[in-house]
């Protein structure tokens, strides 16, 4: 139900790049939490996505310059605290068949940056729920690149609906909204 990000990284080339730039490879974690309403409460979840590496090619200057990543998350690790609605949630987004959700990015740092800005202020990448492919924008906050670690957080929406997830009603009366949102606090460190 709560749809997280799962972040796999690998090598981006921006165009007209070389093998000689400076690509790096980088040990990446995200902790990520995802909130919903229904109209009994508001209700709240966490899962870690698996461990990662992410190819970064740096300019000239020392910034990224484009990143390529595959996070995964194992859905039958996400907990809300509550037994009886992870059970329902594992069984809406149908773990069995669907184990993983995966988040691929594969971008420059131009195409996500206004000209003149040293952070990135969103982060396009492909999320797979449920076998279901679609496109996400997300928000990223609070970047910081420090020697060799970068962190930043990264926010986005989701909508129950759109993936495809039917969440059954509890005694007929309450019901979960179909927003879902989602947050993802990440690390890479260069290896």
């Amino acid at each position: 139900m709560k749809h997280v990000i799962a972040l796999a990284l690998g090598i981006l080339l921006p165009i007209g790049a070389t093998p000689a730039d400076d690509a790096t490879q980088w040990r990446g974690t995200s902790e990520i939490k995802f909130t919903g309403t229904s109209t009994l409460h508001d209700w709240s979840g966490t899962v870690a996505a698996e461990p990662f590496t992410a190819t970064v090619v740096m300019d000239d200057g020392g910034n990224p310059a484009s990143l390529k990543a595959q996070v995964v998350v194992k859905a039958l690790k996400m907990d809300t605290k509550e037994p009886g609605r992870d059970k329902n949630m594992r069984e809406s987004l149908n773990v069995a068949d669907f184990p993983l959700i995966t988040g691929a990015m594969d971008t420059t740092f131009n195409k996500v940056m206004k000209s003149g800005e040293r952070a990135p202020a969103h982060l396009p990448f492909t999320l797979t729920l449920m076998g279901r492919e679609q496109q996400v924008d997300g928000a990223i906050s609070n970047w910081s690149l420090k020697g060799d670690t970068a962190t930043f957080d990264l926010d986005f929406e989701l909508s129950l609906k759109k993936c495809g997830i039917k969440v059954p009603s509890v005694l007929l009366v309450i019901r979960v909204g179909d927003a879902i949102q989602v947050h993802a606090s990440v690390k890479l460190v260069r290896s």
